[in-house]
């Protein structure tokens, strides 16, 4: 009856007072107005990026590329002006310079004056690289300047695709006069090859003319003169082509040249694949090594275990110990007592016998009797206390001797020994100065007994000093009953210390078995640890497999490369013989020519030339063939080079990425949707402490229990409550897309409920300074648990330091379930938070425990037959 009476009290405070109903609803409402603003945005920071203003300055004058204008310079605004990505600004330098002066642009991009100038000298002597110039403001906004960074790279590979496909088209253009060059060859040796063979008919006829007819000599003389034409025309086209064929040579060697820096690159990765097998066989055995290492401290923790339970026996035999201290105080405070009451007795009987010789009247060996009987009393208590200290000397040395080793053990004996030293001094005094006091006082009254009969001036002083004594015998006794009282309160503290001890040396044991398990955890982690090395040892293997076939690829390519290269020379060395051949050739026409002047002046002379010249033009005639054929494939296939635009874009771009994006966020507002709402049921809960009394009872609880039962009934409804605001509104007022809905809502409970047990048992146990504790709890997890940066790139002490935060299992969960869908993950982070809610509901429990103990009943008063708060 009175648990439900204190229920019914706790939620009339609450739901029937309407300022703490306001204020509850106006709390309830805090961390949903915070959502509401936080969440509603659907806009991200890549949304509006065209409104950035960036200053474009073009100062490119263009370039002659063999009688076509070239200027990259324009052809960068234009494109950058079909694709505003940025909020580009195309202005002149002085503009750019005072924009930025003013603060006006993130940043301002220039294209230099010899721009495209220095983009042709690609295939100069001294190339000049041509230079993008930037110039980026970081100070106006630090999301902006990232943004600014891929929009200049973006701009550079632009620019470099643009550059590099102008490159291309050079080049295949160059190799286009290559093969018209090689036509042209052809033909002219297609001419040499029917000349000569028309020269050699000739001569054949002078030949067989010469013996004739001398009028053939005129015709040879016309023969001549077009053979010497013709070789001339030879000789003019074979040297205007040989510049080409010197730099087909050169090409051909700077080819070879790459393909051995390739090979070269190829033996450094093979050696690095070496080496990286060599450090994976090295993180094997470092792991095989943690491995034996976790085992030791397994073991080592087995020890630890056995060493506080023998701390725990131990403590519990001192506090056996101590409670037997404890009675033996007990009995010395009762003998203080006794010795006491008969100093106090003796000295009333010595009134009386001095009273009874001043009136004379009769009652004197009454009291000297009872003077006797009472210093006899006083005698037998305290030589009965000094017993009863002797024993409680012996047990506080024996309990002193008892070895232990453990900091508050050794203060424990430190104070036990001071005790000792306190009641051995006690026994000592008593021992010299009260006993033979009380003898003297036990030899006095037997004097005063034989001396009544003499009735003389000495008994009296004598009877005085008598009662002198006993005065100063009662204040003894009462100094050494309050040191009894002294006794009995130090062994009361040593007997809560020894519990105190008793109740660690538990705590110390569960530690001990707490940490032996989580040194078998470590070892099984050590063991799967060792299983994945070696699986990272056996991919380090097939990765030097590859390294060595790239190798001998790279290898391949440079041997075809040298092969192709000694071809070429082998061309300019055949060219330069045919057009040595074809000097030789005109040489010998004129020498036709000339020889044909002289025929008349020696006929013989003329046929011994003329047989010489058949023979010569022979071997024109096959030569002139041989090369008019190779003439003829080299300009076919050099014509077959006809690339297309594809094939340019290719040149300039070879590879494209292509790829996925998968558990992409549909809005940036479902990225902070996980910290978000863990921050806002946090504040929820703690500003709830604001308005709602977690410390007092709204009456005094018949129990710790009904009080703890109460308060956690009335804040897990407001709990629940504040969730199920938060994430039905996120459902469907601001219809978040999650991958379970029902999961949203009951993780959103469990959250706040956790939240509740956190603040509770602050806000319980320090009143207001719980409060800050709570507020700072939650700035240290601002930063730490995910939130801005993943987990995985903050610095190894924050990193570290989040495994232990709640916001990190939270922001996790709510992760899980918005854009992951990783059920088995919500469940590890529910267990997770399920430690804190048991941990801090049981120290809250706990605390409320304490708390009721030392609840002042006094602010409660009688009210219609219960109690009720003031």
């Amino acid at each position: 009856m009175g648990d439900t009476n204190y229920l019914s009290a706790e939620f009339k405070r609450l739901f029937y007072k309407k300022s703490v109903l306001i204020s509850v609803l106006v709390v309830l409402l805090v961390p949903l107005i915070y959502a509401m603003i936080m969440l509603s945005p659907k806009w991200g920071p890549q949304d509006n990026i065209d409104n950035l203003p960036i200053a474009v300055v073009n100062n490119d004058q263009g370039a002659d590329n063999e009688g076509e204008i070239v200027n990259i310079g324009e052809e960068l605004v234009g494109n950058l002006e079909a694709n505003p990505t940025l909020g580009w600004d195309f202005v002149s330098s002085e503009e750019a310079d005072k924009g930025m002066d003013d603060m006006e642009y993130y940043m301002v991009i220039e294209v230099p004056e010899d721009f495209s100038k220095r983009a042709l000298t690609v295939l100069d002597d001294n190339p000049e690289r041509p230079e993008l110039k930037f110039s980026q403001n970081e100070g106006l906004h630090y999301m902006a300047a990232q943004v600014t960074d891929s929009a200049i790279d973006t701009i550079k590979n632009q620019l470099s695709t643009q550059i590099t496909e102008t490159y291309v088209q050079t080049v295949v253009d160059k190799l286009g006069g290559v093969a018209d060059g090689f036509s042209e060859a052809a033909d002219g040796v297609e001419q040499i090859n029917g000349g000569s063979n028309e020269l050699k008919d000739g001569s054949d006829l002078m030949l067989s003319s010469l013996t004739e007819k001398s009028g053939d000599i005129n015709r040879l003389a016309d023969g001549s003169q077009e053979l010497n034409a013709g070789t001339n025309e030879l000789l003019t086209n074979l040297t205007g082509k040989s510049a080409d064929i010197l730099k087909l040579a050169d090409g051909a060697n700077e080819l070879s040249a790459g393909a051995g820096e390739l090979k070269a690159g190829t033996d450094d990765l093979k050696a690095g694949t070496g080496e990286l097998k060599a450090g994976a066989g090295e993180l094997q055995a470092g792991t095989n090594e943690l491995k034996a290492g976790t085992g030791d401290l397994k073991a080592g923790t087995n020890e630890l275990k056995a060493g506080t339970d023998d701390l725990k026996a131990g403590s519990s035999q001192l506090k056996a110990g101590s409670s037997e201290l404890s009675q033996g105080t007990q009995d010395l405070k009762a003998g203080s007592t006794e010795l006491k009451a008969g100093a106090v007795e003796a000295s009333a009987g010595s009134d009386e016998l001095l009273d009874a010789l001043d009136v004379n009247d009769g009652r004197v060996g009454a009291g000297i009797t009872e003077l006797a009987a009472g210093t006899e009393t006083a005698r037998s208590g305290v030589i009965e206390s000094i017993e009863s200290l002797k024993m409680l000397q012996m047990g506080l040395e024996s309990l002193a001797n008892t070895p232990e080793d453990d900091d508050a053990y050794d203060e424990l004996i430190q104070g036990i020994n001071a005790l000792t030293a306190v009641l051995a001094s006690s026994i000592e005094e008593a021992e010299q100065e009260k006993i033979p006091d009380l003898d003297r006082l036990v030899a006095g009254g037997e004097e005063l007994r034989a001396g009544l009969a003499d009735a003389d001036g000495e008994f009296k002083s004598g009877l005085i000093r008598l009662n002198n004594g006993l005065g100063e015998l009662s204040a003894g006794a009462q100094e050494l009953d309050a040191g009894a009282t002294q006794l009995v309160d130090g062994t009361n503290e040593l007997k809560a210390g020894a519990a105190e001890l008793d109740a660690g040396a538990g705590q110390l044991t569960a530690g001990a078995a707490e940490l032996d398990a989580g040194a078998g955890q470590l070892n099984a982690g050590a063991n799967e640890l060792s299983s994945g090395t070696n699986e990272l040892s056996s991919g380090v293997g097939e990765l030097v497999d590859g390294a060595n076939e790239l190798n001998a690829g790279a290898g391949e390519l440079s041997a075809g490369a040298v092969q192709v290269a000694d071809g070429n020379q082998t061309v300019k060395a055949g060219w330069a013989q045919l057009e040595d051949g074809a000097t030789q050739l005109h040489d010998g026409s004129t020498q036709i020519k000339d020889g044909n002047s002289q025929v008349k002046d020696g006929w013989s002379e003329l046929t011994d030339g003329t047989t010489q010249i058949d023979d010569g033009l022979l071997q024109v005639v096959d030569g002139s063939a041989e090369l008019h054929e190779g003439l003829t494939g080299g300009a076919e296939e050099a014509s077959a080079l006809d690339p297309q635009d594809e094939n340019i874009a290719m040149f300039a771009e070879p590879v494209v990425l292509d790829g996925e994006v998968i558990n992409s966020f549909p809005f940036y507002r479902d990225a902070n949707a996980p910290y978000i709402i863990t921050l806002a049921l946090f504040v929820g809960i703690l500003a709830m402490s604001f308005v709602v009394p977690y410390r007092k009872p709204a009456i005094l609880p018949p129990s710790a229990v009904s009080w703890y039962a109460g308060k956690i009934a009335n804040l897990t409804l407001l709990a629940v409550a504040q969730a199920l605001i938060i994430s039905l509104y996120s459902l469907f007022i601001l219809k978040i897309e999650v991958h379970s809905g029902l999961q949203f809502v009951l993780f959103s409970v469990w959250v706040s409920l956790t939240f509740l047990m956190i603040v509770l048992f602050l806000v319980v146990l320090a009143g207001n300074i719980g409060r800050f504790a709570a507020l700072a709890f939650a700035v240290i997890q601002l930063s730490t648990t995910g939130s801005e940066l993943p987990i995985h790139m903050l610095p190894e002490g924050l990193r570290s330091l989040s495994v232990f935060l709640p916001f990190t299992y939270s922001i996790d969960g709510f992760k899980n379930i918005i854009t992951l869908g990783s059920t088995s993950s919500v469940w590890a982070n529910i267990g997770v938070l399920f430690i804190y809610f048991a941990t801090f509901a049981l120290l809250s429990g706990i605390v409320f425990f304490i708390r009721y103990r030392r609840l002042n009943r006094e602010e409660f008063a009688e009210e219609d037959g219960t109690e009720t708060a003031v």
